[in-house]
């Protein structure tokens, strides 16, 4: 019988089993590994995303710090990217979980807070640059020429074209230099006129009656008026007796009356300072920055030594801690802009006893200004209130009666929001002079409110456009 020949090969369902044993493994393998391709592509396209937001803030900082916003007030957003931006691999996982973006979104609000804030703040000293031309304009006006009037007619369209904090930091110090400029100048034609006119045949009599009223002008600012009422009688007798010591009696008082135009010019220019700087360091307490009641204290001091100086250099020195003091307001200011414990969103903020009210934006300060608010008997009320009614223009109309102590004639204004019920109003006050605002107004019948809160015309209606229906508004004492 022939040998069974016993084959070596598997049945063919045999072969698939064994096939499938080792595909299986094989497959999922591939499934694991095109699953981990396809997280780890979408947590470097994230990773990629967040480097390239990062890259953008980071060059937008540095422009912004260019531009003029301060570095301490990008230091707080540098060092926030620094510390909390992910920094798990590209392939991580981790990236899927945190992308980074709602980082870049907070970063990214706070950089144009910032950027808003150097604005502001810049644009409040070049505002009280131009008032302090203003009043020196009117004071000198019979000085100044026709084109240093219109060179600086243009401040306030320049100002408003002024794209960044740096570009309205360079108008400020080019104003400045106009300033001092023009004022060098007047006193420079002063003195020439006078000496002109003092060799014509009326000349003595000319400088007896700018003596007359530089004295004048000094004693009620207490300041010190030196020789020139002795030289102005000396002179007024020697006119009298047409003696020949007239002249040189003339050449001195010129002298002196030069010098003391420039005192009056000096204590003019320092109590144009002093208003400002009150407003800054009011801002600065009902914002409670770091140091604000010693800036407070500053003040009140400077204050007591520019009423008690008298003399040219006691006024330069007031004049100096004036300077060193604004300084240091705007510095604190503006590295303080942001991180106040008021409530997200808008806020608006009024101090009673500072007359100062502060607009808030997600903690950060978007603009201050002094007030004015209601005058004795009708105080503006404390507590937290909100508005919901705004309208522009609109007119006042007394719900007094005109024989009440408290009627007033129908009052137009620009632009008003109620903030409480029975006709409690923030608004302009076109019949209230700008420097009648700040401490003290409340008390002041020209200038205090029947209970609304007035505010200057420049700011009430950058705040119209600003405030919208229902932001708080928190009124303390």
């Amino acid at each position: 019988m022939p040998e069974r020949i016993q084959s070596s090969h598997l049945t063919p369902r045999n072969s698939q089993t064994m096939r499938l044993r080792y595909l299986i493994p094989v497959l999922l393998i591939v499934c694991v590994t095109a699953g981990g391709a396809v997280i780890a592509h979408a947590a470097g396209d994230r990773q990629r995303t967040f480097t390239n937001a990062a890259a953008q803030l980071r060059a937008q900082w540095d422009r912004d710090q260019a531009a003029g916003v301060p570095a301490s007030s990008l230091a707080p957003v540098r060092a926030e990217l620094a510390d909390q931006q992910p920094t798990a691999t590209w392939w991580s996982p981790g990236w899927l979980q945190d992308d980074g973006h709602t980082l870049i979104d907070r970063l990214t609000a706070q950089t144009q807070s910032a950027w808003n804030a150097a604005l502001d703040g810049q644009r409040t000293q070049a505002e009280a640059v131009i008032a302090q031309w203003t009043s020196f304009a009117a004071q000198q006006s019979a000085w100044l020429t026709a084109s240093a009037v219109a060179s600086a007619g243009q401040w306030t369209a320049q100002l408003s074209a002024a794209p960044t904090p740096a570009a309205i930091a360079a108008l400020v110090t080019s104003w400045k230099a106009f300033l001092a400029q023009q004022q060098t100048a007047i006193v420079s034609a002063q003195q020439a006129k006078l000496a002109a006119e003092l060799q014509s045949a009326g000349g003595p009599q000319v400088v007896l009656a700018t003596a007359r009223r530089l004295v004048a002008v000094a004693a009620s600012a207490n300041l010190d008026a030196g020789n020139v009422a002795a030289l102005s009688a000396q002179l007024g007798s020697e006119i009298a007796s047409n003696s020949a010591d007239a002249l040189a009696t003339g050449d001195q008082l010129l002298s002196a009356v030069t010098a003391l135009q420039s005192l009056v010019n000096l204590n003019d220019q320092v109590d144009g300072q002093m208003l400002p700087l009150l407003y800054s360091v009011d801002q600065a307490q009902a914002e409670g920055t770091p140091h604000a009641a010693a800036f407070a204290a500053q003040r009140s001091t400077i204050a007591t030594q520019f009423r008690a100086a008298r003399t040219a250099d006691q006024i330069t020195a007031v004049a100096q801690a004036v300077t060193s003091l604004e300084a240091q307001l705007a510095a604190e200011l503006v590295a303080n802009q942001c991180g106040h414990p008021v409530a997200g969103g808008k806020v608006i903020t009024i101090s009673l006893s500072l007359q100062e009210m502060v607009f808030y934006q997600d903690g950060c300060v978007a603009r201050a200004t002094p007030v004015s608010t209601g005058r004795p008997q009708l105080r503006t009320p404390t507590g937290t209130f909100s508005i919901f009614y705004k309208k522009s223009p609109f007119t006042f109309v007394s719900p007094w009666p005109p024989s009440s102590p408290f009627y007033y004639f129908p009052s137009p204004v620009s632009w008003v929001m109620e903030f409480a019920a029975g006709g409690y109003f923030i608004h302009d006050a076109p019949w209230e002079s700008p420097g009648e605002y700040g401490p003290g107004s409340e008390n002041n019948l020209s200038a205090a409110s029947h209970g609304c809160v007035h505010t200057p015309t420049a700011v009430m209606q950058w705040a119209f456009s600003w405030t919208s229906t229902g932001t708080p508004v928190v009124i303390s004492a």
